[in-house]
């Protein structure tokens, strides 16, 4: 996309109303909070405006919506080859209350039990948690020019490896991130005169 883009900016997002959110995408039936923080990280890296889908900041997984509780009209004409897209569309996990605090009363679509633990009250008190550790990353993120306005260079290495620079004036950052839930080692030439002034100690 970069290569091809002479001019512009682009928009990234990795999970809306269509599609299976993205820790289930990519990581499968139980992704690890680690992956939804560095999936945050790596959407606010790459060089564009960021749009982060509701519940992304709390590292939702795609809720298991059962078929009497569909909503979706392609859910129930294509059930169970196509669960449809309610999905990514429950509500909001505010709190762990029956209805999640999003309403009073039962929601258009009911809230899974696996959101309702990892609701937004609980985690404001977890500064571990990806609620937490979000906030964190956009706070690091604003203090450095490079990841707001910079250009990007890709680092040819193997995948599921992706590293990048972004550089914005003086201020250079360089960006890596392992795609697997193994770990892996790669041989990367940094720029000349690079060196580790700031970390951001979430992930």
């Amino acid at each position: 996309f970069e290569a091809k883009l002479s001019e512009g900016w682009p928009c990234w997002a990795f999970s809306n109303h269509d599609v299976r959110r993205v820790v289930t995408r990519w990581g499968g039936a139980n992704p690890s909070s680690r992956l939804a923080n560095q999936l945050i990280a790596l959407l606010c890296s790459l060089r564009g405006s960021v749009c982060l889908y509701q519940g992304e900041e709390l590292g939702l997984s795609e809720a298991n919506v059962p078929f009497d509780s569909l909503r979706d009209p392609y859910g129930i004409a294509f059930w169970p080859n196509f669960r449809g897209r309610d999905g990514c569309r429950t509500p909001m996990p505010w709190n762990g209350d029956e209805h999640a605090g999003f309403s009073s009363v039962r929601p258009w679509l009911p809230v899974s039990a696996e959101h309702r633990a990892v609701n937004v009250e609980g985690q404001l008190t977890d500064r571990h948690s990806v609620l937490n550790s979000t906030r964190a990353f956009l706070h690091w993120r604003k203090r450095h020019p490079a990841l707001r306005w910079g250009d990007i260079g890709f680092i040819d290495v193997p995948e599921p490896l992706l590293a990048f620079t972004r550089c914005c004036g003086g201020s250079r950052v360089f960006a890596a991130f392992n795609l697997s839930p193994e770990p892996r080692q790669a041989d990367i030439e940094l720029p000349a005169g690079a060196r580790q002034i700031d970390s951001v100690g979430i992930l």
